[in-house]
């Protein structure tokens, strides 16, 4: 599931590809895609003949912002299998293509969405905070607004996991799975331990390991793991997957000291991986 790290690298190369393009045509080629916007007209009326003039990022999903005399904002969520291609225009469609941008520059942006759990959706304006997808967000981890004493607060109130906490969109916005085993085992603590138990120095240290982990991830271009569909606009996996010290490495030595990885359910069904020795 592409989170945070796999986001802002597609950001980054869509920024680059696609600022000053005009949306000629905006169509939906499965219709679960658009269930949040009222009507494919609304759709339409909000996007097209309107130019990109940047593109930004909040938590996991992409923001596409439209025009500035009339402002609106395309919102994609990735979901667990979004993927984002930037193609021309006279090229096939995929079959788990479920929606497309024609540009004014004759190619046209794909949102292939195998499993369909990523949406597209238009609205009104520029300003996020405003707009119902976002209004319980947490800060973004790599922000000023994340800081030391934002996450003593957050923690103190809260008696469940500390894995599920991290992963809490109202706490911290776009960390999932991958990044909050891999954030626990940098910060040496047991993912299963309350949140408002950690000590001081723990807190401490998870402050630092998301801002570092984040950020390694980024530069690695986030991570194609093992059951993972992710890869950039370019059809490029990342590399963080190469750097992994937990998730998905049940039964296999740890990197540091050798233990067996280990792996249990946490809320909702979903596994954490830590190292019994090295995380406490």
């Amino acid at each position: 599931m592409p989170e945070l790290p796999e986001a802002e690298t597609i950001r980054c190369q869509l920024e680059r590809e696609i600022v000053g393009a005009i949306v000629k045509r905006v169509q939906v080629h499965i219709a679960r895609a658009a269930r949040e916007q009222g009507s494919l007209e609304e759709l339409a009326r909000l996007v097209e003949r309107r130019r990109i003039m940047q593109v930004g990022r909040r938590g996991k999903a992409l923001l596409l912002y439209l025009d500035s005399k009339n402002p609106s904002t395309l919102i994609i969520r990735l979901g667990m299998t979004g993927l984002i291609r930037v193609l021309p225009a006279r090229g096939p469609l995929g079959k788990h293509t479920a929606a497309t941008l024609e540009l004014s520059d004759k190619r046209k942006v794909h949102f292939i969405d195998q499993r369909q759990f990523g949406s597209i959706t238009a609205r009104r304006g520029h300003n996020i905070d405003e707009m119902p997808e976002f209004a319980d967000y947490g800060p973004e981890p790599l922000s000023e607004a994340f800081s030391l004493e934002y996450l003593r607060e957050a923690l103190r109130r809260r008696s469940a996991q500390v894995e599920s906490v991290l992963m809490s969109q109202n706490i911290v916005a776009g960390i999932g799975k991958i990044y909050s085993d891999e954030i626990l085992f940098r910060a040496g603590i047991r993912p299963g331990r309350p949140a408002n138990r950690l000590t001081g120095a723990m807190r401490q240290r998870l402050w630092e390991a998301v801002r570092e982990v984040l950020r390694e991830a980024i530069s690695c271009g986030g991570s194609s793991a093992r059951d993972e569909t992710y890869a950039d606009i370019y059809g490029m996996p990342g590399q963080f997957q190469e750097r992994l010290m937990v998730y998905q490495r049940t039964g296999e030595p740890c990197r540091v000291c050798g233990v067996p990885i280990r792996r249990a359910k946490i809320a909702g069904g979903r596994g954490m991986h830590w190292c019994p020795k090295c995380q406490q």
